[in-house]
């Protein structure tokens, strides 16, 4: 029996066909095999009818890159999760910003070179601009395009070491006082004392609700996705810093509108999104938390004296501070959570010279005359004689 919710399949993957703005009729590809995927792309296209889909994946290289993105986004949506959902659309935009709204098989690797020098002079991080070429290479493949491109295209060097820098307290203070020069960077400038004062990354900050503040016992806490219990809970202790970090926050959130427990601490700003149910509305919804700080926080950073510092060197600049402070790696990374390889290898090196100057300490009180260790015959002769050669 042939259903009525107007999808139908050529090959495995499923279509619907709509009425464009003159009333014509026109085909969408949902590139979905499965049908209630295929279904709910539908609804949701329905929804924003003011959107015009490409005519047919067949003829993909005449799409214009309006047309290949709002194909792809809907062709992921299914796929990927909301996060990075949202970062793929961020990361598509640039590209028909500098070409113009040309069509996919006019990209030339002459193209891509001009775009990633341009992405480069507006101070983009080489591994940020790897990942929106890469991103497009993706669309480019479904339309059989880029193997003409790969070869002359190379991505820019990144370093391999996820240790970023770190700042010292004097340049943190630095950077706040700049920071309170313009209000429109309040609110990354905040979670930015939050982070070099607790090792809290961005993404959790941002998605922190009233309800895990406690000011009273200096403690937020870190929940983890799949659970809204304590039992998975991160519980992170605030010093000054961040407790005055945390409570400004909160009476900005209340100017925004958010005062309850489930609301969030930094809500979303409506008249940034650029596509979807919300496109155009002004405001902020307690109910969505902030996702991007992009533009305010490199503002903010140039602003400072520090053109490519990321947020997430605060991360680094709390765990150097905390343990040239005499705190062990061990603790330091009960404090962060996950801690890499890489990282316990960095730490533990700067470590290894706040404990020698801590247990240099006890020399002012000798137990022992130093007749063998200072240099001298002694001192040779306890050594094995390949190091005295």
């Amino acid at each position: 029996m042939r259903r009525k919710d107007g999808l139908f399949q050529r090959g495995t993957k499923y279509l619907f066909k709509y009425k464009n703005s003159a009333g014509n009729w026109q085909t969408y590809y949902t590139g979905e095999t499965d049908r209630e995927k295929a279904l709910q792309i539908k609804k949701d296209f329905l929804a924003n009818p003011q959107q015009k889909p490409p005519q047919s994946k067949m003829s993909m290289g005449n799409w214009k890159l309006s047309e290949c993105i709002m194909w792809w986004n809907s062709f992921r949506a299914a796929r990927i999760s909301k996060t990075t959902d949202n970062s793929e659309r961020y990361r598509l935009q640039h590209l028909q910003k500098l070409l113009g709204d040309v069509k996919l098989k006019q990209i030339s690797s002459t193209d891509l070179d001009n775009y990633v020098t341009r992405r480069l002079e507006q101070g983009i991080g080489n591994d940020s601009i790897n990942k929106e070429v890469r991103l497009w290479s993706m669309i480019l493949r479904k339309a059989k395009l880029w193997r003409q491109l790969e070869d002359d295209y190379k991505p820019l060097r990144v370093a391999t070491s996820d240790v970023g820098q770190a700042l010292t307290r004097e340049q943190l203070q630095h950077l706040a006082e700049v920071a309170a020069t313009n209000p429109a960077w309040e609110g990354c400038f905040y979670g930015s004392v939050l982070a070099a004062n607790t090792g809290v990354r961005g993404c959790e900050i941002k998605r922190l609700r009233i309800g895990v503040v406690d000011l009273e016992r200096k403690q937020i806490r870190i929940l983890r996705k799949v659970s809204k219990t304590d039992a998975s809970a991160r519980f992170i202790e605030l010093n000054g810093d961040a407790c005055e970090a945390v409570a400004r926050l909160l009476l900005r959130a209340r100017s925004l509108g958010a005062t309850e427990p489930e609301h969030y601490l930094m809500p979303k700003n409506l008249s940034r999104i650029s596509h979807g149910t919300h496109k155009g509305e002004r405001g902020y919804d307690p109910n969505q938390h902030q996702e991007m700080w992009d533009s305010a926080w490199r503002s903010l950073t140039e602003a400072a004296g520090f053109p490519g510092l990321r947020f997430h060197d605060l991360r680094h600049s709390f765990c150097t501070a905390m343990i040239e402070r005499g705190i062990s790696v061990g603790v330091v990374q009960s404090i962060i959570g996950h801690m890499s390889a890489k990282m316990v290898l960095h730490y533990t090196h700067v470590a290894s010279g706040v404990t020698r100057r801590a247990v240099e300490l006890l020399d002012a009180e000798p137990l022992l005359a130093p007749t063998l260790t200072q240099p001298s015959k002694a001192t040779e002769a306890l050594l094995p004689k390949t190091l005295i050669q």
